[in-house]
């Protein structure tokens, strides 16, 4: 009886060790996105990345664009690269197709990781500039994060998301 004890607990801790190096596996890769530590990119809600728009321009590192309709919505984050546990602030600026300002929205972020269930994590953004909104948030850990920013304006919500790893 001891030894099919032992076997079982051998097997047990043997799947579970299966178990770990599949979810840590699971966790480097990523959910479709390939972003490395610090890395910041404009995807699309699968993790696809999404190449900057022509109006992008030359980007800094800590800053990530993309289009959502006649929007120019651009991420950037700072301190960059961010790291979980320490207060980032989220800039998100907001332009019309013709690089005007849009500054009658309401803009949300919330901060998921694709590898695993996280409790809420929702920022709200202030007005700062013309076609500024800023905030304070934190990422809570280490690891691939996906930020979807959430603008909704004139009765419209529509949402454009961003990934970084830590």
């Amino acid at each position: 009886m001891a030894k099919k004890i032992a076997l079982v607990g051998i097997i047990l801790v043997l799947m579970a060790g299966g178990f770990f190096i599949m979810m840590r596996r699971s966790h480097m890769m990523g959910s479709g996105s390939q972003v490395s530590a610090g890395g910041l990119v404009a995807v699309s809600s699968d993790g696809s990345p999404i190449p900057a728009p022509a109006a992008a321009g030359e980007l800094s590192a800590n800053t990530a664009m993309q289009t959502s309709g006649d929007l120019l919505v651009s991420l950037s984050l700072s301190p960059y690269p961010p790291s979980g546990g320490d207060a980032s602030t989220f800039v998100v600026n907001l332009a019309d197709s013709n690089g005007q300002p849009i500054s009658d929205a309401t803009i949300s972020l919330d901060l998921t990781m694709p590898s695993m269930w996280m409790p809420a994590n929702q920022v709200n953004l202030a007005a700062a500039d013309a076609g500024k909104y800023q905030a304070s948030g934190y990422f809570t850990m280490r690891g691939l994060w996906r930020i979807e920013v959430i603008i909704s304006r004139g009765g419209n919500t529509q949402s454009v998301f961003f990934d970084v790893g830590l």
